[in-house]
């Protein structure tokens, strides 16, 4: 009798254990907003999409995800802080946007860092040292953790001016609109435009009034904001490849258990391949798209603009905030 009552009590407490674990490994559930600037068929509304499909998948209805996009919830500025304070869960961010919290970031956002989409993805791939511990910096640093990177495409300068945009030479005195940032400011700058910041949302506009004379995007962005329409030509400068990291509000990330983190990083993995898979494929059908809408296309001399654009970080002390053991292991993965 007594073992019967002993082996009882035993089972009692391995059934109380698993329960526990289970229900420690279960976790909370989670119904987590997501912002982005752009519409549904850009390539960072398709990496919405699929994280927010591929999350609830994984996760068996766990976590699930509300989108918004054309930044119908937050503005480019708006967005930035809500992540940081934990107002909004889950963005799409820039180096950009991280670069006042954390300069070693605007190395990132500096022309010409990268030197190819392949070059781009080993720095980011999923065992890539580089990126983990960028990752981790950013952390410390924004109160948001970047999960996995996907790119929008290589931006352009895109003009009113029909003259062609060969060096940077041929861009004095133009009114080039970036984004109200340091680091886009400084980008936009190191290019040879004169910069005035305007909202995203504003740009139209503003080309179609001439407040300003011209935008940089990749090829995506110009289609989706149909700037083609109130401008003349597109320079291939592919200054920068556009990166952005899918990112998660810290107030959130700490709450998830390991099985929930493992998830998330899974479903972004997997939501930014496909965005970077859209924007290659965008951007081979959208040059066609662009001359046959009449734009001029120019093919410049790449060489000259990067020499350019690094002289003026160098010369205005800029390369001085940046972590140069950081730069110099992301250029020896070209």
């Amino acid at each position: 009798m007594k073992k019967i009552i002993l082996a009882m009590i035993f089972l009692a407490v391995i059934v109380s254990i698993t329960m526990v674990s289970g229900c420690k490994e279960k976790g909370e559930s989670f119904v987590l907003k997501y912002n982005q600037l752009e519409n549904e068929e850009h390539p960072q509304g398709v990496t919405e999409t699929a994280f927010a499909k591929k999350i609830e998948e994984l996760s068996d209805g766990q976590i699930k995800v509300e989108t918004y996009y054309s930044g119908t919830l937050f503005t480019q500025e708006g967005e930035v802080t809500a992540m940081m304070t934990g107002d909004l869960d889950l963005s799409t961010l820039a180096f950009q946007d991280m670069g006042p919290y954390l300069p070693a970031a605007n190395m990132f956002a500096a022309p010409y860092i990268f030197t190819s989409y392949e070059h781009m993805e080993k720095v980011f791939a999923l065992d890539s040292e580089v990126a983990q511990e960028f990752y981790e910096m950013v952390s410390d640093a924004c109160g948001y953790t970047p999960l996995a990177a996907m790119t929008q495409g290589s931006r352009t300068i895109n003009t009113k001016w029909e003259n062609p945009i060969m060096t940077p030479a041929d861009m004095e005195g133009m009114i080039l609109r970036m984004p109200n940032a340091p680091a886009w400011i400084d980008a936009g700058k190191s290019m040879g435009g004169n910069v005035v910041p305007i909202a995203y949302s504003e740009v139209y506009t503003a080309l179609q009034m001439g407040t300003i004379e011209a935008q940089d995007n990749p090829l995506p962005g110009t289609y989706a904001m149909k700037f083609y329409e109130v401008t003349k030509q597109i320079s291939l400068t592919k200054h920068i490849i556009d990166v952005k990291l899918l990112c998660v509000t810290n107030s959130v990330w700490e709450k998830m258990t390991d099985q929930q983190k493992q998830w998330m990083r899974e479903a972004a993995a997997y939501a930014c391949a496909e965005g970077s898979k859209t924007t290659y494929k965008q951007e081979e059908e959208l040059l066609d798209f662009m001359k046959d809408y009449g734009m001029i296309i120019t093919y410049p001399d790449v060489e000259a603009f990067q020499k350019h654009s690094f002289n003026y970080y160098q010369e205005n002390g800029l390369t001085k905030e940046w972590d140069m053991d950081l730069y110099n292991r992301v250029q020896a993965l070209k």
